[in-house]
Formats: structure tokens, sequence, C-alpha cells
């Protein structure tokens, strides 16, 4: 590998990290400040409206976009979905230019980069799904709190800040964030459906819907929250059955999915000239595509078919 290349390398390395450093600093220390330096009630509030209260983009890159940043948002990190992008370049970048700095060979460092993007998007997805069922398990909780304290005689106002006040998970997180809007003047239709969008389940669409139409129509909350506890419980119940009946295709699904990486893998650590030569050949190039193109397709198609309804 040459010493120009390996410069460039090490340059765009340092500038990712100076640049995600700086990012990370900034959205750590410095998001709740304000204009002249007023501080806000909540660091977060100064990233609205985000990708939750945007309209839906029609193009594909539009899509990726919003896709990315709601990934990113809903794993309840720190960074947002710019500073987690510079992370993962620099994984690539750290990855691949090791791994083709040693070895002295470009495939291999492609194979690291990739590796490099693919680790921390799993860490990442991995967050959410287990944010997302931490905040399905607190949701009967939050439900009971709600119905107990209007049936004592208190507004859904006060209910949603009794619930910020008392729920420590990232439900709780929430609807303190939503209190917090409500408290600077934004409309309670329109912060609780904020809230709604943040979180994509069902039954916080139910939970939203049902405030909305209750703070407009009137009528008895506390019984139909209650009876919204029971349906929760039992949609949980048949969640978990689902998973259990499901978890051997999945299991499979994962192995056979695994199977085609670890043998290229496998040939580029032991045997690289015959890889070498799937390149080289015009046959062999064309079909690597179509393993590749039929491994996506597949993957798409099964947890497509194991995905079950967020």
């Amino acid at each position: 590998m040459s010493i120009t290349l390996v410069s460039i390398i090490v340059f765009v390395a340092i500038t990712l990290v100076g640049i995600a450093a700086g990012m990370w600093v900034r959205d750590l220390f410095f998001a709740g400040a304000g204009a002249a330096g007023a501080t806000l009630p909540a660091r977060r509030l100064r990233r609205l409206p985000t990708v939750f209260d945007a309209a839906p983009q029609r193009s594909l890159r539009g899509r990726i976009d919003q896709g990315f940043e709601r990934l990113v948002l809903e794993s309840g990190s720190e960074f947002t979905a710019a500073a987690f992008f510079l992370l993962l370049m620099l994984c690539a970048i750290i990855a691949g230019g090791i791994l083709g700095f040693l070895e002295d060979d470009p495939l291999l460092g492609v194979g690291g980069a990739m590796v490099g993007i693919l680790l921390p998007l799993l860490y990442i997805v991995f967050q959410r799904m287990r944010r997302m069922g931490r905040i399905r398990e607190e949701l009967p909780i939050v439900l009971d709190m709600i119905a107990r304290t209007t049936r004592a005689g208190k507004s859904v106002d006060q209910a949603i800040e009794v619930v910020a006040a008392e729920v420590t998970g990232p439900l709780g997180t929430e609807f303190r964030q939503c209190s917090r809007q409500l408290e600077m003047g934004l409309s309670f239709d329109r912060a609780v459906r904020s809230m709604a969008a943040r979180v994509r389940l069902i039954e916080m669409q139910i939970l939203a819907t049902t405030l909305v139409v209750q703070r407009g129509a009137g009528g008895n909350l506390s019984e139909t929250l209650d009876r919204m506890t029971a349906v929760v419980r039992d949609r949980m119940v048949s969640y978990r059955q689902m998973m259990a009946a499901t978890g051997a295709g999945r299991v499979s699904t994962m192995i056979v999915a695994s199977i085609g990486p670890f043998a290229y893998l496998f040939l580029l650590l032991v045997h690289r000239p015959h890889l070498q030569l799937m390149f080289d050949e015009p046959l062999g190039r064309l079909l690597l595509l179509l393993a590749l193109l039929l491994e996506i397709t597949g993957l798409v198609w099964v947890f497509a078919l194991l995905r079950s309804e967020e």
C-alpha cells in the first residue's frame, strides 16, 4: 500500500474523529442552550421538529434518510443521526484501513470496512429492540396509573405529570417530554400525537387517540383505560406466544443467512487465490452479484414473514 493512500486514510480518519467528537460534545453539553446562551428546561427540545414530526418522504433517498434518523432516535442513543453516521464512517475507515494496511490487500480492507459499518448498526438495532420491549412492558403500568389518577378527580394533564414524575423507564422519558411540551404551551393534541409518533407502537397510537377524543368529547376515561389495559396485557401474552412459536424459524434464518458471509470469510482467510479467481473472471463476478442479490432478497422476504406488528 502506497504512502499516499495511507496518508489519505489517516487524514480522513482524524477529520472524522474531530467532527464526531465535536458533535458529541455539542449534543451532550450544549443541546440545552438557546439564543444568547439562554438555557432551556430540556436539552432535547432544541431538536424539535424531528423526523417524527416531518411528513413521510416519497423518494427512496428521503425514506432511507428518515429511516436511519428514526432508528437512531428510537434507540434512545445520545447521538444525533449525523453524528452516528460519522461514527459509522470512522469505524469503517479504522477497520478497513488497519486490515488493508497490515495485509496490503485492498479486498481485505473493503471487507474490514463492511464489518466496521455492520457492527455499530447491529448494536443500534439491538438497542432499539430492547428499548421498545421495555416500553411495551411499562405501558400497562402507565395505563393503570393514568386511570387511577383520573379516577381520583385529577385532569389528564395532571395524570401525565404524575406518570412523568413516577415512571423511570424509557416510557417515563417520553411522558416527561410530553409534559414539558404542555408546560411550554404546545396544544394537548399535538403533544400527545407527537409522543405517539416517537413511540411507534399500536398501543401508543390507541392511547393517543383515546386521550384526544376524551379531551374533546368527554366521557369516563378511567373505565376506558381499564379496558385498554386488559387488551394491552392480552396483546403482550399473544406477542410472547408468537415469539416463542417463531423462535425456531428466526434462529434457522439467522443460521442460513450467516452461511454465505462465513463461507466468504473462510475463503478469504484460507484460500484467497480461489476467491480472487471469482473477481477476475466475468462469470465469477456475475455469480457473486447474483448471490448477493438473492441473499438480500431472501432475508427481506423471511423477515417480512416473521416480523411481528410493533
